[in-house]
């Protein structure tokens, strides 16, 4: 349970000047300064060569010079590994990257009964998981109507009589 704040207290307690773009609101980190959470969502899915160390990976922080920066060169603290496969990336709940938190959401939709994917549906899961922007697949599954249609749809194929020959 949070505590309730008034709206002064919030203000003076959370909301800064973002450093990266100059606007007012809740902060989400402080690595060079206040970053709000608009600053901080660019961020975590900024990738590339990191012009410190040269080496490719995720790139949170930035130099004086605006550059993009690696966590290790801009001495940010916070870790963005994922804890299941170890990406480096954004992270959901649970400390899972996109992909493992899309994976994560669609098993217990799918699930057969006993603790797995129901066989004939594992094509569609692997082509989720493993699309492109795994983000749209997680922001997709969030729709009622889809979380409904999935579960319907594979309760309804478990439900059916099988036939033998």
């Amino acid at each position: 349970m949070s505590p309730a704040y008034t709206p002064e207290q919030y203000e003076r307690w959370f909301v800064r000047d973002c450093v990266r773009c100059g606007r007012r609101a809740a902060k989400a980190a402080n690595w060079e300064g206040p970053i709000c959470r608009t600053c901080y969502a660019r961020a975590v899915r900024t990738r590339g060569r990191c012009p410190g160390c040269g080496v490719e990976r995720l790139l949170p922080g930035r130099r004086d010079d605006h550059a993009s920066i690696c966590r290790d060169c801009a001495a940010i603290t916070r870790d963005f590994f994922c804890t299941r496969c170890g990406f480096e990336g954004e992270l959901h709940g649970g400390r899972l990257c996109t992909r493992c938190t899309l994976s994560a959401r669609l098993h217990p939709l799918l699930d057969d009964g006993a603790g797995r994917v129901h066989p004939p549906l594992l094509p569609l899961v692997d082509a989720l998981v493993g699309m492109p922007s795994p983000l749209t697949g997680l922001k997709w599954l969030r729709t009622p109507t889809v979380r409904r249609l999935l579960t319907d749809r594979h309760r309804s194929r478990a439900d059916q009589p099988r036939h033998t020959a």
